[in-house]
């Protein structure tokens, strides 16, 4: 079993707070007309106070799917590794109890040479964690394929896709646990000073643009000519490799901590995409 790292920190550490902390986000989340099935969904994983509310809109949009298995994706922000590493455990516990590992899918990925990254990855990852009390809410059961991203190159975001592809059915949907960019000197990354709020809309507008309209390329090429710190880029690329030629995409809500704080000295974009297929697809 894994035990929560991070309850009673990023998120509430009771079962009655968390549940109420996260049925009422949900609550508060207001989606635009929605057709076709969830496919995938890009999501926060800042603490809940930060990110909740971005979080809460994708998994509302999960609500009522016929939904058992969950493969989440997130990116490695404790263990340096080339590749990506699948799940030792049989499950996660969070206070709203404990999610199965779908360990038959994660084994067999295991096998593959670019999914030999180490198990340990997983024990303090937040990115995988802080998705958890919104599926559980909203899903009630699944089963759960955590996945830690590590370095990826070139041909290896379709290898990874591939390799991924054959465990997707109706029945489950892809997660990415991703934040988007970090700007400030806490982070290194001061790509301009002026008009913040008005500049970061902009440069993470032109990274969603790409996401949604799966253009892998150019997604990659504007991670390069900016050097933009989208924690979850890795995740994100695999997943722009998976998505089917029918998937539509759509922007469910963008702001910033900056927004949140009034203040932009140093500031993390929150966004939530979710991606449908039409309901007969496969």
């Amino acid at each position: 079993m894994r035990p929560s790292p991070i309850a009673g920190s990023w998120y509430p550490g009771t079962k009655d707070k968390l549940h109420s902390t996260v049925s009422s986000l949900i609550d508060n989340a207001s989606l635009p007309p929605l057709s076709g099935q969830p496919f995938a969904v890009i999501s926060p994983h800042a603490g809940i106070q930060y990110s909740g509310q971005a979080a809460a809109y994708g998994f509302k949009a999960l609500r009522g799917a016929n939904i058992k298995r969950v493969i989440l994706l997130g990116p490695s922000h404790y263990t340096p590794m080339h590749g990506i590493a699948t799940s030792g455990v049989d499950g996660y516990e969070t206070p709203l109890g404990v999610v199965p590992v779908d360990r038959s899918v994660c084994d067999s990925l295991a096998q593959h040479p670019l999914f030999k990254g180490p198990r340990s990855a997983e024990m303090p990852e937040h990115s995988l964690e802080m998705q958890l009390p919104f599926l559980q809410t909203v899903l009630g059961d699944f089963r759960l394929v955590p996945l830690v991203v590590g370095e990826l190159t070139g041909d290896e975001y379709a290898a990874a896709a591939a390799a991924i592809k054959p465990y997707i059915d109706p029945k489950t949907v892809v997660v990415v646990s991703s934040d988007f960019t970090h700007y400030g000197r806490r982070f290194g990354y001061l790509p301009f000073r002026d008009n913040v709020k008005q500049n970061l809309k902009r440069l993470d507008g032109d990274a969603i643009n790409k996401i949604i309209a799966r253009d892998f390329d150019g997604f990659m090429t504007y991670l390069e000519t900016t050097g933009a710190t989208i924690c979850g880029a890795r995740p994100i690329g695999i997943l722009l490799k998976l998505l089917p030629q029918e998937a539509t995409g759509t922007l469910l809500t963008y702001y910033t901590s900056g927004d949140l704080l009034q203040d932009f000295t140093d500031s993390v974009s929150y966004a939530s995409i979710l991606f449908t297929v039409p309901a007969t697809h496969n």
